[in-house]
Order: structure tokens, then C-alpha cells, then sequence
């Protein structure tokens, strides 16, 4: 038996994946997610028991036993205590290139970094942030005009792709490596303060920066006139004039979106 830790309905086409003598004793989904619609309609899909794990606090004791464990698409902290409930371990796809990109927010962080392409990893899970063995890893390529949405896209693509050969390696205990932590770095969950359009910068960082805060993620946001704007789109004409570190003038249309 196993757990499925998501927030996502497409973590529920992993299942028929699976050989046909593992199956699902239950699916576990975040409180901090759980009166998403998204979760709403995973939670209808459900055949199985669907428990809430509330933030902060360890998982349920009336949890159906599990050897194993998947996590995909799981937004919320697993303790130390409930790794260690399950004797085989848990499988974590991460959207992100471990050591480069662990922790939290990765997707965001690698577009507005300008990244060409964003790491498919799948590793287990252990203590330490995203610092588990590797069973899988591959990577999607994030086009000049790609959204965050976009590469969102490809990456549960890729990871879904990846999933037979990731759980063969660790039902195996057989990883292909140890991530080297000392080559990378932890980035934070994105805050307000991340989406802040700063000036003159070059063009092609400003574009990344609203490439990476597309919907469903808050707006991007620039001071103007004394006021913060809520911005998604560079457009022709008619916007929030912006001069860039080339020196061009570029236009800011303003979302129309609420800035708390």
C-alpha cells in the first residue's frame, strides 16, 4: 500500500502507473490547499480515503497503513517523524534542478531568473530540504516567451513521463546520485517583495519577471506616481512608460488587479 501526497488532480494519473499489486490506501492533501477548487475536484476524483494534513502539525493517526509514500505537487512541510512512518520511503517529483534550485517556488524562481530550461527531479525524501537520493532527473526547456504557467505545463509532463522509471529505482534503493549540497542553494518561498519590478533593468529581466508572476500567481508590481500597480504585460503603447538598462522605453499595462 501507499500514500499519494498532492494538491493536484493530475498526481491521481500516477496511479495506474503503478504495478498492478501496489495500490492507494490513501490520498493526503494540504490544509493550507484544501478549499482550492483544484483540491475540491481531486477530492471528487478520489476513490480512495482523502484525509487532511493541517500545516504544523503530524499527519492523522487514523491514516490507512503504507510501506510507501509519492509526493506530487505537495505544498506543505512532511515532519521528521511522519518520513520516518513509512519503511520504504517517500518519492518527491520537484520541479527543479537539485542542488541549483531546492526549496520552495522553484518554478517562479527559475523563469524570472532567466533560466533556459527548469530540472524535472525525482528524489526521496528525507530531513533535509530537497537534499534526498536522485532517481530520476531530466529538464524542460523554457522558451523566450514562456509563462511560468507554461513550463508548469511541461514539467508535470515530464515528470509524469519520468514516475515508472523513478519508482523502479526506488523500490530498488538503486538512486543514479547524492545531490552535492555544497553546489547549491535553498531559495525562499516568493514573497511580495520578489515580484518588485526594480529600475532600469534590462529588458529581457523585466520580461522574466512577468513572465514568471503570470496568473494563477500574484502580478508583478512597479512604484509609480506614489502608488504600487499591479502590472502582467509589456505593451505597445498606453501603459506605465518604463526606461530600461538599454535605454528603450517600454509601456507597463496595469492589471487592474487588487495590490494587498
Amino acid at each position: 500500500m501507499i500514500h499519494l501526497f498532492t494538491t493536484d488532480r493530475s498526481g491521481l494519473d500516477l496511479l495506474p502507473m503503478m504495478p498492478p499489486e501496489i495500490e492507494a490506501s490513501a490520498v493526503i492533501v494540504p490544509s493550507n490547499r484544501f478549499y482550492s477548487d483544484k483540491v475540491r475536484s481531486l477530492c471528487k476524483a478520489c476513490s480512495v480515503p482523502v484525509l487532511v494534513h493541517r500545516r504544523g502539525e503530524r499527519l492523522p493517526d487514523r491514516l490507512p497503513p503504507a510501506e510507501a509514500a509519492i509526493c506530487w505537487l505537495y505544498s506543505q512541510i512532511i515532519a521528521a517523524q511522519d518520513l520516518a512512518r513509512y519503511p520504504v520511503g517517500l518519492l518527491n517529483m520537484h520541479g527543479g534542478r537539485i542542488p541549483d534550485y531546492r526549496g520552495a517556488n522553484v518554478l517562479n524562481w527559475a523563469v524570472a531568473n532567466g533560466e533556459p530550461s527548469l530540472g524535472v527531479t525525482w528524489h526521496g525524501l528525507i530531513e533535509a530540504v530537497d537534499a534526498g537520493p536522485i532517481y530520476a532527473e531530466s529538464s524542460v526547456s523554457i522558451g523566450p516567451e514562456d509563462t511560468a504557467w507554461d513550463v508548469r505545463g511541461a514539467m508535470l509532463r515530464e515528470g509524469a513521463r519520468q514516475f515508472p522509471e523513478a519508482w523502479r529505482r526506488f523500490v530498488a534503493s538503486n538512486p543514479l546520485r547524492w545531490p552535492d549540497l555544497a553546489d547549491g542553494r535553498v531559495w525562499p518561498p516568493r514573497r511580495p517583495r520578489d515580484g518588485e519590478i526594480g529600475k532600469t533593468w534590462p529588458e529581457a529581466k523585466l520580461r522574466a519577471m512577468l513572465r514568471a508572476q503570470c496568473p494563477p500567481w500574484p502580478p508583478a508590481t512597479i512604484e509609480h506616481d506614489g502608488s504600487i500597480i499591479a502590472v502582467r504585460h509589456v505593451v505597445a503603447t498606453g501603459g506605465i512608460p518604463y526606461r530600461t538598462a538599454e535605454g528603450n522605453i517600454v509601456y507597463l499595462a496595469p492589471s487592474g488587479e487588487d495590490i494587498c
